[in-house]
């Protein structure tokens, strides 16, 4: 038997994901979950203390186990030789100048950012070395083998699609020779097409964006631009500001210079408002993803060119953009568009896992897709089973009067969270980590924020829809698996659900269905008995600031101590 490990070790966004011999995806998670840490940057993803309860649950004691991750060795030898040469102690990167340069971001911060790169892959496999000590006294390991990184980020969202034979697009920040590539799946095999080369990204421009909207990029607010971005107005001089940083030739995408980037900066801060920091910059919200979508055209055009396909395959962290995501199809002759549950480096935990085994097993054919998002750990309800001697509020129910009870609390204006099930792979809460509320009252945005959330009113919240419904819903209805995309509310329905609609009419939807998420159908369903509608709003169980909950404790201190009115594990139901 033989399994194999697949680490994540870029300097942000850690992850582990396990496979078995067959090729399932037996465990896949973020290390910002069991750490509480949000984005766990330059944190392991395989610390033994942890490892040890994961192997003992996942592999057999005899197991022969491999490892892999997900930055190329050629890459990794170019880290080693940089180390050598001295260029990441604190001397060198004291002699780099803390301006912007040509890949829109400090010179100083992007070497830190590559020798935090280079010290994890220098530590990858020790975590699950000594894990395997701790579990079984012993470590059957076969050795640790690299993968290139844009290669790892197609293989997991291409053999996660249901797809054969589509056309990938991997756009992140960085990679090892640039920061987008091109591959080809045919007929369930990986090719690589196109791999760009140069510092420069999109993924950079927009971390750029976010700080100069008075955000903090290095914090992962990224997401606050694509919410913001609707309340703004496209204003003439930022957009002609903007594209002073690139150019397009026919498919090909070009960056500025270092002199150019540090004038446009410097011009657009001029600019911005006084009270940028506390509330952001609108104005740049819009015209920075309007940017950013003009930079994505480019590159969709030259994928459809090299890969003519009705199918299209989005990978890295750029493909977490939702708002653009929603526009694809129809476009550069995409029919079809598929985005993983987890496009940005966590899922290259899965992506490194499944190269290497695709490599010992050369006639292994990934799974059809869509590959499930429940991939993580669960919650154990002990917890509840020792309160319920002393908190009378506190009640089991049978597992078929949890949905119908939920709903009727919905119905009643009640904040619920709800934890049932492994824990989501990827940034979103699907129904297994959620905070959910009834999408009808206009002031219920207003009030989770008040109450439990604690963030900015302009970002929305989603909606989760039966998807045997939605066409009645959304104007030119995608199914939408993972809420990886925004589509536009049919007008005739916006003032039924004001709580999800967004200032643009739109909504980042959660397509439910029955054989996805059974239990989560069946609550969405017992809400659309009661009302009619079968929407209920769902963000993530979190407050701002913090990753998804990890732990039973975690779900109850965030009762305790917030606004939620109930709370509901497995078949435990809490209320205040």
């Amino acid at each position: 038997m033989s399994y194999t490990i697949g680490l994540a070790t870029t300097f942000h966004d850690p992850a582990i994901a396990i496979i078995g011999p067959d090729g399932e995806v037996l465990f896949a998670e973020a290390t910002e979950r069991y750490l509480q840490y949000k984005r766990a940057p330059n944190c392991e993803p395989d610390s033994a203390p942890r490892m040890e309860g994961v192997l003992k649950r996942y592999i057999p004691g005899d197991a022969e186990v491999r490892i892999a991750t997900s930055w190329g060795e050629d890459f990794t030898g170019f880290l080693d030789q940089m180390a050598r040469a001295g260029s990441f102690t604190l001397e060198a990167l004291l002699k780099l100048s803390p301006e912007l340069n040509r890949s829109l971001v400090p010179e100083r911060t992007e070497r830190a950012l590559i020798a935090s790169l280079h010290v994890a892959q220098q530590r990858a496999g020790m975590g699950v070395l000594l894990g395997l000590d701790r579990a079984y006294g012993k470590a059957n390991v076969t050795g640790l083998t690299r993968y290139g990184h844009h290669l790892s980020h197609a293989a997991y969202a291409c053999w996660s699609s249901p797809f054969d034979n589509a056309a990938c697009l991997v756009v992140d920040g960085m990679g090892e020779t640039g920061a987008s590539a091109i591959f080809a799946l045919e007929n369930g095999r990986l090719r690589e097409v196109k791999r760009h080369r140069g510092r420069e990204s999109i993924g950079f421009y927009f971390g750029l964006v976010t700080d100069l909207a008075g955000f903090d990029q290095a914090k992962g607010e990224e997401w606050k631009i694509m919410g913001l971005a609707p309340y703004g107005k496209t204003d003439p001089e930022l957009m002609a500001l903007l594209r002073k940083l690139y150019s397009i030739e026919g498919h090909k995408l070009s960056f500025a210079k270092a002199d150019v980037v540090q004038a446009v900066a410097a011009e657009i801060l001029a600019k911005r408002p006084a009270d940028a920091l506390d509330q952001g910059w609108a104005d740049l919200a819009r015209c920075g993803q309007d940017v950013f979508a003009e930079m994505m055209e480019a590159l969709l055009g030259e994928a459809a060119a090299l890969v003519p396909s009705e199918n299209l395959v989005m990978a890295g962290g750029c493909a977490l953009n939702s708002s653009f995501n929603g526009k694809i199809v129809g476009r550069h002759g995409f029919k079809t568009v598929f985005v993983p549950s987890a496009p940005a480096d966590d899922g290259n935990a899965i992506g490194a896992a499944w190269l290497a085994h695709a490599e010992a097993n050369p006639d292994w054919r990934a799974p059809k897709g869509p590959l499930s998002p429940y991939l993580g750990s669960t919650v154990s309800t002990e917890p509840f089973e020792r309160m319920q001697l002393w908190e009378k509020r506190l009640r089991k129910l049978g597992p078929d009067e949890i949905a119908p009870v939920t709903a009727k609390l919905l119905t009643e204006g009640k904040l619920i969270g709800w934890v049932q099930g492994r824990a989501e792979f990827g940034p979103r809460a699907l129904g297994n980590r959620s905070i959910i509320a009834d999408p009808r009252p206009a002031d219920a945005k207003d009030i989770l924020n008040a109450k439990v959330k604690y963030r900015e009113a302009f970002r929305p919240f989603a909606p989760s829809i039966l998807a045997e419904h939605a066409a009645d819903w959304f104007e030119n209805y995608q199914d939408a698996p993972y809420m990886e995309r925004t589509l536009v509310w049919k007008e005739a329905v916006r003032d039924r659900v004001p709580a999800v609609v967004h200032e643009d009419a739109t909504g980042r939807l959660q397509s439910v269905t029955a054989k996805r998420n059974p239990r989560y159908h069946a609550l969405i369903s017992a809400f659309h008995e009661l009302t009619g509608v079968p929407v209920i709003l769902n963000t993530s169980f979190n407050i701002m600031g913090k990753p998804i909950l990890h732990t039973g404790e975690d779900a109850i201190l965030m009762f305790y101590t917030s606004g939620l009115d109930a709370l509901v594990i497995d078949d435990w139901l809490l209320v205040k």
